[in-house]
């Protein structure tokens, strides 16, 4: 695959090219900072699903200060220029971080699968020492099957036609297939399919909860002559009834009363929590969408070099699907921001020098969750 045969590149374009890197670098390195500040000053941010955010926020942070730098030397050189060293260091960091941000986002796809399917054990299920271990797992598993070829299963090179170094997928089958079987393509599955039963319980619920608010509605108009009736009858009973059976059927009203209010409050409550948890599970489809959005033209460029050879991709194709691939980790920050109140009210308070005050939608994340309700799960 590697062609002498390579494209070249306009000045114009190429000065156009990084100025656009240059503003995804400074994007991503503020955004994903900002994230982490923002978890560190928000007491509320610190929980379960907060884990699972600083954790892709780390992940894009490593991504856009390790790898970007060197696509923008690459690109503005139309060619690896620097020591052979570094094209091995940075094939095998642009590797691992791929396998660990694919392994984030299979993370959150678990998180959200659990919080809709069974919300009354999710506390359980994922508690902040169960989601640690397991974004520590997905760490060491990424680096395990990205390292091996410092070992001779597999190779790290610069593959001309692109703009980084990254493993020789084309150099050893074998590796080349396990790898991207067990590091890219099952967990992708994996998460997809868990993202897809997450969306339809979603669906569901909201076609469900339309239901019974028309239902709600349909009978208010009966409950309303029922009543009527009713307190007619209760008044001519009244009448002929006694101070004892007043003072009785007062007591036994009030009684029944309480309960309604207490069953009336647990199912009020209930409903809070579904619905927060709905709002987070959107925030994090949205983060997931995006990582499907910007790997998309990738996606294509790599099946376009597999079939008709790498020098034989559109050398537009290959620089836009690089920079998309990129400006994923500056996405991340202003989908926190525009979904989520907590966050968003965090960033304006870092932005504008302002201590943090602790509030009412401090409690957002109390049970793992984001959302722009501000009450606690």
């Amino acid at each position: 695959m590697n062609s002498t045969n390579i494209q070249k590149v306009s000045q114009g374009a190429t000065v156009f090219y990084c100025i656009i890197m240059g503003a995804v670098l400074t994007t991503a390195v503020f955004g994903n900072c900002l994230v982490l500040l923002a978890v560190k000053r928000t007491r509320s941010l610190r929980n379960t699903a907060a884990i699972l955010v600083v954790n892709l926020a780390c992940v894009d942070l490593a991504v856009t200060v390790c790898i970007v730098p060197f696509v923008i030397v690459t690109a503005s050189a139309q060619q690896w220029v620097l020591s052979r060293e570094l094209c091995l260091a940075t094939g095998f960091m642009n590797s691992f971080l791929t396998a660990a941000q694919i392994m984030a986002l299979l993370h959150i796809s678990l998180n959200r699968f659990l919080a809709v399917a069974y919300p009354h054990s999710y506390d359980t299920k994922l508690s902040k020492r169960i989601t640690l271990a397991m974004v520590v797992t997905g760490w060491v598993y990424s680096f395990f099957w990205t390292h091996l070829p410092f070992y001779g299963w597999g190779s790290l090179g610069f593959i001309k036609g692109t703009l980084f170094c990254n493993i020789l997928w084309s150099q050893q089958l074998s590796f080349a297939v396990t790898a991207q079987a067990l590091c890219y393509f099952i967990p992708c599955i994996i998460a997809g399919t868990l993202y897809l039963v997450t969306y339809i319980n979603v669906r569901k619920h909201w076609k469900r909860a339309k239901e019974r608010t028309q239902s709600t509605m349909s009978l208010g108009e009966i409950n309303i002559a029922a009543a009527v009736t009713q307190s007619t009858e209760a008044v001519t009973a009244s009448v002929t009834q006694s101070a004892v059976e007043v003072t009785i059927n007062q007591e036994d009203a009030e009684s029944a009363k309480a309960t309604r209010e207490a069953a009336r409050a647990a199912r009020s409550r209930r409903k809070r929590r579904r619905a927060m948890e709905n709002r987070v599970t959107k925030t994090l489809l949205g983060v997931a969408i995006a990582f499907a959005v910007c790997w998309f033209p990738r996606g294509v460029a790599n099946l376009w070099a597999l079939f008709m050879g790498r020098d034989k991709v559109p050398i537009g194709l290959e620089y836009a699907s690089t920079a998309f691939v990129f400006m994923n980790s500056s996405v991340n920050p202003a989908i926190y921001g525009a979904l989520n109140q907590d966050f968003y009210k965090a960033f304006i308070s870092i932005l504008s020098c302002q201590k943090m005050k602790r509030s009412r939608s401090d409690t957002e994340f109390g049970s793992g969750s984001i959302s722009r309700t501000g009450k606690k799960i």
